[in-house]
């Protein structure tokens, strides 16, 4: 009796544990428990992240210092007109661009997508229970994956015991826990997208695609003009430059799709898998930022991220100081 006994709470431990442990990181990636207001909307980079990480960032970026001539893309180059930096994003981009037309807008897009202040975007709204903390969701299944095994060992302990007509009654309490644990699995269990929005996340995405003025598509009309309608909608609305950034966009792609295939086929085995959860763009994941649409855009509060998108993955509040003269920054 006393071995049946030892048994029994084990396996009980083995489904109680996962089973709260399941229901915290639930709790987790709720966000806040209160619906958002337009108050909670992050700024214009914080938006752009959120709606398409830090590829609609960038492109946000690019974008709102084109329309004011601080910067002048032309022929695949980017040349600095005006030197001046309205966030730490601004500045990392000015660093990058250096002076003269010598700078290709290809390297000048790749290495503002690497750069630090732009996830720090991300992580600022993970901060603000807008994104899944980094490493979230991966630990998120992993807790589930531990529930599952512990569900399966107490289901077959409660069935052997429920056949033993001495241990019946500790065979009826574990079946009754397993239920139970299914129950919570259902409940409580990971997303099964690679959505990086926490439900707080995801209700402030829904508010900034109806709000009679983020949701605009007019240049004119979008308070933040060019820039927020990129944010927002992830279209630029300069033909030209547009066409010049998605060209910038498919080369970076052609050069990726290159090393890929020379570090060797074993790596192809995954044909539709996305390189990382931060990647997402509005409720989906993948896919270019030039081309689909509802980013929005922040500068810069608190959030530590998800780059990421997302997968997937953040903003982050952005400080940084570059002094910037003639044409680029040093």
């Amino acid at each position: 009796m006393l071995y049946a006994l030892l048994v029994t709470l084990c396996c009980a431990a083995l489904i109680a544990v996962p089973s709260v442990l399941l229901w915290r990181v639930r709790r987790q990636a709720r966000g806040r428990s209160v619906p958002p207001g337009t108050e909670d909307i992050p700024d214009l980079l914080g938006v752009a992240y959120l709606l398409g990480d830090a590829e609609r960032v960038v492109d946000t970026v690019i974008t709102a210092m084109h329309a004011d001539g601080r910067v002048t893309v032309r022929d695949g180059r980017v040349a600095v007109g005006d030197a001046t930096a309205h966030n730490a994003v601004e500045r990392a981009l000015l660093k990058h661009c250096g002076a003269g037309w010598g700078d290709s807008l290809r390297t000048v897009v790749q290495e503002l997508r690497r750069n630090p202040l732009v996830h720090a975007v991300g992580r600022s709204l993970e901060k603000l229970d807008m994104l899944l903390p980094r490493g979230l969701q991966a630990h998120w299944e992993r807790v589930a994956r531990a529930q599952t095994a512990g569900l399966v060992v107490g289901a077959v302990a409660g069935v052997v015991l429920l056949f033993l007509a001495a241990f019946r009654p500790l065979g009826v309490v574990l079946l009754a826990l397993a239920l139970a644990g299914v129950l919570a699995r259902v409940a409580y269990g990971p997303h099964k997208s690679c959505d990086p929005y926490t439900d707080f996340g995801r209700n402030v995405v829904r508010l900034i695609n109806t709000d009679a003025s983020w949701s605009r598509k007019s240049v004119g009309e979008h308070p933040h003009g060019a820039a927020g309608v990129v944010a927002v909608h992830g279209r630029v609305p300069d033909k030209k430059l547009r066409a010049q950034l998605i060209e910038a966009s498919r080369t970076r792609t052609s050069h990726r799709a290159g090393a890929t295939s020379r570090t060797g086929r074993s790596r192809r085995s995954s044909a539709t898998t996305s390189s990382s959860s931060s990647s997402t763009s509005s409720a989906s994941c993948g896919g270019a930022v030039l081309d689909t649409g509802g980013g929005s855009d922040t500068s810069g509060s608190g959030h530590s991220g998800h780059s990421g998108g997302h997968s997937c993955s953040s903003g982050h509040s952005c400080s940084s100081g570059s002094s910037c003269g003639g044409g680029g920054c040093s």
